[in-house]
């Protein structure tokens, strides 16, 4: 059962004190949902600032919930009304890139028949949301500051000052100050764009929210999936709360829907969870002793292994974005994973 006296910040979700499975009640998955001190300091200063216009820089890594901090920031703003726009920045660069912030007019280039709103104007006077800031190209990071400072731009092609009354909030999971020093990212844009910094804290930092999370994700997948006798053991959530979560919390999402989909009714125990999740994160060979004598062709065998499955698991099994966290084309991947005997539980 959830129990909604462990929430002390996470007020977006009206829980009442049973499941509220069981209750019948509508289950929102995109909620700013904690129960542990850490988060609950970020979200104090998140409803701190959050009536102001100051930019907000929100540092993290992957999967820690940056852009769902940043919603929050703005339901809780005086512009929760107004429209929350949110953008990756690393997808495009250039002339495309600029033409999807500022738009353009008909005629601007070959192939714009007519006008074509950017980015900069859908967010109108609401909250704009960047991320991946660290992605900004170099080449687009100088437009980027102007609209910033002069809080007006332009359409590709026209001539018509447009305003821009967007409030800016960026997240990013790159160390924008190292950037700045190795000057891939302008050091006024940062100072720009870091008027407020937040910083997520990463799943294996709040280990006390692990089993409030996985009991609240269960409880949607319970419904979606109509398997409601679905529950933890102690067990299970002894082991969920040692894991070190690379992926965090979408790792975590991801796993509980799997156990979800193929765990009969009953109880999801400790012998459900992923082998490398059962061995603490140390990935053996199979009927071999962690702790035995091992050859430096194994070990660094067992390392691969160890660091294909962790990377597996904070890609949510996507293999593309696997590949990409290890730094290797997908052919490496496939041919790896072959060659060390990988099975995916």
């Amino acid at each position: 059962m959830i129990d909604s006296s462990m929430l002390l910040g996470g007020k977006f979700l009206p829980l009442d004190a049973d499941d509220p499975v069981a209750a019948g009640q509508p289950l929102p998955e995109a909620e700013f949902l904690f129960c542990s001190a850490e988060m609950q300091a970020v979200y104090d200063l998140a409803t701190q600032i959050a009536p102001s216009d100051a930019c907000v820089l929100i540092s993290g890594e992957t999967g820690t919930g940056k852009e769902l901090l940043a919603q929050c920031i703005h339901n809780l703003s005086r512009r929760r009304k107004k429209p929350f726009v949110p953008v990756n920045c690393g997808v495009l660069k250039g002339e495309l890139f600029a033409d999807k912030f500022f738009g353009h007019e008909a005629g601007a280039f070959t192939g714009a028949a007519k006008a074509q709103r950017g980015i900069f104007e859908m967010a109108g006077d609401g909250t704009l949301f960047l991320d991946e800031v660290g992605e900004i190209p170099g080449i687009n990071q100088v437009d980027f500051l102007r609209v910033l400072e002069e809080r007006a731009f332009r359409r590709l092609g026209g001539e018509k000052q447009i305003r821009f009354a967007a409030r800016i909030v960026a997240a990013t999971n790159r160390a924008l100050p190292e950037m700045v020093r190795q000057g891939t990212f302008r050091a006024d844009l940062y100072y720009r764009l870091n008027v407020v910094p937040l910083v997520l804290p990463p799943l294996r930092q709040r280990s006390g929210d692990i089993a409030y999370l996985a009991e609240y994700f269960l409880s949607i997948y319970r419904q979606r999936y109509h398997k409601p006798g679905l529950r933890f053991t102690e067990a299970a959530l002894t082991e969920l709360t040692a894991h070190d979560w690379p992926g965090n919390v979408r790792e975590l999402k991801n796993l509980i829907e799997r156990l979800a989909l193929l765990c009969r009714e009953g109880a999801i125990d400790a012998a459900d969870l992923p082998e490398d999740m059962r061995l603490g994160g140390e990935v053996a060979p199979r009927g071999a002793h962690t702790d035995a004598p091992v050859t430096l062709e194994e070990a660094v065998r067992q390392a691969k292994t160890q660091a294909i499955l962790r990377a597996f698991a904070a890609s949510g099994g996507d293999k593309a974005r696997t590949a990409e966290i290890l730094d290797i084309s997908p052919r490496t991947l496939r041919h790896l994973v072959r060659e060390l005997g990988i099975r995916r539980d």
